[in-house]
């Protein structure tokens, strides 16, 4: 018996020697080379992506830049005047013209015919027939035949009714009388803004008012 437990003592101290003559195993983490292309572009949120830039927001405000107006002057002498002012203040001005329609009338005339000759006989059958006439002999309509101007449609459709009796078929020309006006534009600047007491002043006592328009929209109708 104490031979056995002996034997077991030997076993298990050999055992233990051999454990300790072991090499440590050391478990290595697996390491996997990622290329990285210099070119390629950051990564972004999703959120970045949909997000709009605030350089374009403000470039749509660019596209229509606000402009302070003044007018409209009858003359243009008044207009450059105020122009002038605002150059010494320093402020960046532009006098602009602007045709309006002061008058619209009305030309009943025959087409043209194909040369004086033929546009003589139509006259004197005309004048036979004992409507007023005349040859017209320069512009758009030469060799044609007028039969009055008008400053009111209801006297060139009166007119047309009577022509239509005696089956004459005229036309009807409108001619616009137009004249100029003028205006004075400043684009409104942020950084240096053209205030109210400004505007007064510049005005030297006159209640035309200042107006904001879009600088490229075209003129207000006055």
């Amino acid at each position: 018996m104490r031979l056995i437990l002996v034997s077991l003592l030997i076993i298990n101290l050999a055992y233990l020697g051999y454990q300790f003559t072991q090499p440590v195993k050391i478990e290595q983490e697996e390491v996997i080379d990622v290329t990285v292309s210099t070119g390629a572009e950051p990564i972004q949120l999703l959120s970045e992506l949909t997000a709009k830039p605030k350089m374009n927001q403000l470039g749509s405000s660019k596209k229509n830049p606000l402009c302070w107006a003044v007018g409209p002057y009858p003359v243009e002498l008044d207009a450059k005047h105020l122009y002038a002012r605002m150059l010494a203040m320093d402020i960046d001005a532009r006098v602009e013209a602007q045709s309006v329609v002061i008058k619209e009338e009305f030309w009943v005339h025959l087409k043209p015919l194909a040369n004086r000759k033929q546009a003589m006989r139509k006259l004197k059958e005309l004048q036979k027939r004992k409507v007023d006439s005349f040859v017209i002999t320069e512009g758009e309509l030469e060799n044609g035949i007028s039969l009055g101007l008008f400053g009111k449609q209801a006297s060139v459709d009166r007119l047309l009714a009577k022509l239509k009796d005696k089956n004459i078929t005229a036309s009807v020309k409108p001619l616009k009388r137009t004249r100029n006006q003028y205006w004075v534009m400043a684009p409104i600047n942020a950084q240096f803004p053209m205030d109210e007491a400004t505007r007064n002043r510049l005005m030297e006592g006159r209640e035309t008012p200042w107006i904001q328009i879009h600088c490229d929209s075209g003129l207000p109708q006055a």
